[in-house]
This record gives structure tokens, sequence and C-alpha cells, in this order.
């Protein structure tokens, strides 16, 4: 009964959140009608998004390799594409790690907990990447306000970041604690900066299909430092587990940080996000045969 009280709860939010979106004048369902007058690009989103599945799986692959699961990266590819597609569901952004865990810890009857605990490596990983693009895109904003010296300054930042992170871990790594740690995961010190790079890769993807969407689907002109920034917070708070998919936070999130912090004001802001959930929710849309196809294979396996 508790839970069910929980979840109607979140669910009332969500609602009430894209009531005060549409009230407040900004979302609009103008988005449906972009998403088929806009084709090309729409097709590049799904391409980027995509990519960023491809990405992400190898990523996991490394993780997986370490805790010695043999396992093709096509295998993993359809476990991370299948969990992809629930996250559109699940509470937070997260909730499609849960049927990576049962995954990973019926591949492996030896060691359950470690290979289990590999997912939240996987995760620690992707949020360092987030973070630091976060870092990066704050700093910018205090520096530059022209697009094509940001991008310079934003892959350099990134090379110069990564270096440090070499020289960190190598200082860090005689620490028991951490040299441990790293032990009980075989990871080492190029597969962590690996993982982290992949990670920012990743969300260096997503930002940059946000300011497409914002600039060149809608002609809402926001600088591209300020769309780094306010997504890095939307995707940061959009993992809490409060709504499906974190569906409601980001958008709010992502109108709050423009308005507030940049005195961006335009409306219908929040059609950004709801756009860039349509295309990750029809690129993620063959997880479910994916999933379909494993439940078929094991029988017992119920969501």
């Amino acid at each position: 009964m508790m839970n069910i009280l929980i979840k109607s709860t979140k669910i009332l939010i969500v609602f009430l959140i894209f009531y005060y979106l549409i009230k407040n004048n900004h979302l609009n369902f103008d988005i449906f009608f972009k998403l088929t007058s806009s084709t090309i690009l729409t097709l590049l989103l799904g391409f980027l998004i995509f990519s960023t599945y491809i990405i992400g799986s190898y990523r996991w692959s490394l993780v997986l390799k370490s805790t010695n699961i043999k396992n093709t990266f096509f295998e993993n590819f359809k476990i991370y594409y299948m969990c992809t597609f629930f996250n559109n569901f699940l509470f937070g952004n997260l909730g499609g790690d849960f049927i990576k865990i049962y995954y990973v810890s019926n591949l492996s009857k030896n060691n359950k907990i470690k290979n289990s605990l590999s997912i939240a490596i996987d995760r620690i990983f992707g949020f360092l990447g987030l973070i630091i693009l976060g870092v990066i895109s704050a700093c910018l904003i205090l520096f530059t306000q022209d697009e094509i010296i940001m991008i310079l300054i934003l892959v350099s930042s990134i090379i110069i970041f990564f270096l440090l992170i070499f020289f960190s871990i190598k200082f860090f790594k005689k620490i028991i604690i951490i040299e441990n740690f790293l032990k009980y995961f075989n990871l080492n010190i190029f597969i962590c900066i690996k993982c982290v790079f992949l990670s920012s890769i990743i969300f260096f993807l997503v930002h940059t299909s946000i300011y497409v969407i914002s600039n060149k689907i809608f002609g809402f002109n926001i600088d591209l430092n300020h769309i780094f920034f306010s997504n890095f917070i939307s995707l940061f708070l959009s993992a809490i587990p409060i709504s499906p998919g974190g569906i409601g936070i980001g958008e709010v999130t992502f109108v709050f940080i423009n308005e507030n912090l940049f005195n961006t004001y335009i409306n219908n802001l929040a059609n950004v996000i709801v756009y860039f959930r349509l295309i990750v929710f029809i690129t993620s849309l063959p997880g479910i045969f994916f999933f379909i196809n494993y439940k078929k294979k094991n029988s017992e396996l119920t969501f």
C-alpha cells in the first residue's frame, strides 16, 4: 500500500510540473510538428544519441572485462540498449541499472556481489564524465562567450583534465584503500581514464544534441556554454528517483537555470528537453525487442 502511495505521489508531481510548465508558457505541443518538419536534423540527432549507446556499451564492456566476465560486445550492447529503453519509464534515469544488476549477477554465479558492484563502478565513471564537462562549462562561462574559442578551450581543457587525472591516480594509488579497490575490480589507471574519457564523450554528444535542438530546430539562440551548464544540472538532478525517467525534473531545471542564472527568458524553452526525450525514446525502442528475446531465453526474468 505504501509503495503504491509513493509511486502515485511521484506521478502526481510529474503532472504538477507539466501543468506549471504549460501554464507559464514554458511548454507547448509544437515539438510534435518539429519532429516531422526537421527530418534531417532529427535523423542527425538520432545518430548522435545512438552513438552514445555504442560508446556506453563499450565502456560497460571494459568494466565487465575487469571482473572476468567473458561476454561479447554485442551481448553487452543488447543489455545496455534494453536498460536504456526501461530508463524512459523507471524512476530516475538510473532505473535500467537494476536490469543490468540482474543480468550480471546471473551471468556468473561465482561472484555475484562483485559483478553487481561493477554496475556502480560504471555509473561512477559516467558521473565523473558528466562532472568534468560541467566544471569545464562553468569555467568557460566566466571566460568567454565566443563559441569557436569555447570549443577550442573545451577540447584543450578535457585533454589537460585527463592528464591531471592520470598523474593524480598514480599519486593516490599509493593510498592503501584505493589500491585495494583497484585490485579488487582488476582495474588499472588506463582503464579508469579510458572509461571516464568515454563518459565525457557521451555527455559531450548529449549536450551537443541539446544545442542542436535549441538553436537549430527551435531557433532559440542560447549560448553554447549556457546550454552545456544548464543541461549538466538537468541531467544531474534527473538521476534523483522522483519521476519516471526523470521526466519533468530535467525540463523544469533547464528552464529555471536559464531564466534565473543566465537571464534567458524564452517561451516554450522546456520543449528542448521534451524533444530530446522523444528522440531518446524513439532510438531506444529496439531495446524492447532485445528484452522480449532475452526473456524467452530466460523465462524466470520478470520485470
